[in-house]
């Protein structure tokens, strides 16, 4: 078989992510053709092994596995570049049924582990001209909350710091999460206090929301607004199918994050959101002021406070 032959074949491989076949296809190739060529395949295969293993296992988050997988494509394409010319007809490769083949088993963990995962995106805000929040301690509590549960492995926990209305609304693209964590400041009527580039408040108006969450709703389920006077915002996401967690009056800082840390802990033990925010709603109760602040809203209403 010639080299052009065999890539022709391969790269539309690659782009299916069909990863594991291509390596294979390629090593039948040079086997006994091009020693140089079966040691730089050898390394990639352990290196495909490695990222799979440490996917599933939990070493590296999804992201960091598609980083890694895009380096090894690149890797592989500059090896078809520097194939001999003549070599080995892969036994693997019965043309037409390849191409059309089912992703490998490696792959289809990969995929079945990634589906399974609900993604919470925690996105926090503290403009440089509003009063501080410790938002960092807010999302060690959370991340400690779910690492510690029975069902750590069916969470993935993606922050944003310092969020402007570009990068949530780019985050929400990239991420289709199921679950949207805003930590910072409200302003009632006037919306979300997020930032600009140098730092300053920005409000994200109710109706900019409202038009965000419809175009999302397939995807999100659940939305927590720790902030304070997001009713309004709260109401508004709801309508669109969705549960909403949100305060009706200020909240001490201390409050929320207690609210954080037992809404998360349900969840990462199987319970649903209603559920989850009457835990909540116990690991608050020793706040004597706060403790009526949060609501739950579906569908335009509050169904619990």
């Amino acid at each position: 078989m010639h080299r052009n032959e065999l890539a022709s074949l391969l790269r539309p491989m690659i782009e299916q992510g069909k990863t594991k076949e291509v390596l294979e296809a390629l090593s039948q190739f040079v086997r006994g053709v091009d020693r140089y060529a079966e040691n730089d395949l050898l390394l990639q295969t352990s290196a495909f092994n490695r990222n799979v293993n440490d996917f599933r296992s939990g070493l590296i988050t999804k992201g960091d596995y598609d980083i890694a997988m895009a380096r090894l494509n690149y890797a592989i394409t500059h090896i078809m570049d520097r194939l001999p010319d003549l070599g080995n007809e892969p036994g693997n490769l019965n043309i037409t049924q390849t191409v059309q083949a089912s992703i490998s088993e490696a792959q289809k963990g990969v995929e079945k582990e990634e589906k399974k995962k609900r993604k919470i995106l925690f996105l926090a805000a503290n403009p440089d001209d509003t009063g501080r929040i410790d938002l960092d301690r807010e999302y060690r509590k959370v991340k400690d909350e779910l690492m510690s549960s029975t069902k750590r492995d069916n969470f993935e926990l993606i922050s944003e710091p310092a969020i402007q209305v570009k990068t949530m609304t780019m985050a929400m693209q990239v991420h289709h999460p199921n679950i949207v964590h805003f930590s910072g400041h409200g302003e009632g009527e006037k919306g979300l206090a997020l930032q600009d580039e140098s730092g300053q408040k920005v409000l994200f108006p109710t109706k900019g929301l409202d038009r965000l969450f419809r175009i999302f709703k397939k995807n999100v389920e659940c939305v927590v607004l720790n902030a304070c006077y997001s009713k309004e915002q709260a109401e508004t996401i709801s309508m669109h199918g969705i549960y909403v967690v949100g305060m009706k009056t200020a909240i001490q800082n201390n409050a929320g994050v207690d609210f954080s840390v037992g809404f998360y802990q349900s969840l990462g033990e199987g319970n649903d959101y209603e559920f989850a925010f009457e835990i909540g709603m116990i690991t608050i109760s020793h706040h004597l002021r706060d403790s009526n602040a949060p609501e739950l809203w579906y569908d335009g209403k509050i169904i619990s406070s």
